[in-house]
């Protein structure tokens, strides 16, 4: 009776284990599944430049052929016209393409916000100067460093943004949920750099060789521009 008894328990316990294996085998099928398919839908519904090409190509969007600026901010730094952390902030700014560690700034800068702007109206007592920085700080340096200057004095960034010399600017990255921004001329435009993007006879060139709104995009070399 107890070799029955133990041999139905061990039928049992067999058919459970072959239950629970295929359990597991059954969940491993399904989130192996759920992990593909989850896969699938990014890979579908990752941004493509080249599928929206004629959304930027027939944009309404106006162009502003402007140089792209930024400067660091930080708020937690005191307004001392004497401390070089505060002139580099609220006085000197670069173009927004200069590598970091051409500009001769303290490491800590980097994780300061980064402000951009472009120009607007310069008057012309108003004058735009330009020094290569020096290696500092480990850095190599060489890079422009500008600031903005009236009978040879400099003028901050937040004067110059008061008397609406320079506007501040957000870059927006095109995707499947704000292409319709391409249609909002109010409130966005494109940005093109004039030293490199020219354009003639209705037509757009870089370095010289005629080239589509759509491929600057994708290029970088045409932006989304929110102005503040």
């Amino acid at each position: 009776m107890f070799k029955r008894f133990f041999s139905k328990k061990k039928e049992v316990d067999i058919i459970e284990n072959i239950s629970s294996e295929e359990k597991n085998q059954f969940t491993e099928e399904v989130e192996t599944n759920v992990e593909v398919e989850t896969e699938e839908k990014k890979e579908e519904n990752k941004f493509e430049p080249n599928k929206i090409d004629w959304l930027i190509n027939d944009s309404i969007l106006t162009f502003m052929p402007r140089e792209l600026y930024m400067h660091y901010w930080d708020n937690n730094t005191e307004k001392n016209l004497q401390d070089p952390s505060w002139q580099n902030q609220s006085v000197y700014f670069w173009n927004n393409s200069e590598p970091f560690e051409r500009k001769s700034l303290p490491e800590f800068f980097e994780n300061f916000e980064k402000k951009l702007f472009v120009f607007h109206e310069v008057p012309d007592y108003i004058s735009l100067v330009s020094a290569k920085a020096i290696p500092w700080f480990g850095m190599p340096g060489e890079g422009d460093k500008f600031c903005l200057r009236y009978d040879d004095q400099p003028i901050t960034l937040e004067e110059a943004h008061k008397l609406n010399i320079i506007k501040y600017v957000e870059i927006i990255e095109l995707n499947y949920e704000n292409l319709g921004v391409l249609n909002d001329r109010d409130n966005y435009c494109f940005l093109i750099d004039p030293k490199e993007v020219t354009f003639e006879n209705q037509l757009f060139y870089l370095n010289g060789e005629k080239i589509s709104l759509a491929e600057l995009y994708q290029k970088k070399k045409l932006l989304v521009l929110s102005v503040q």
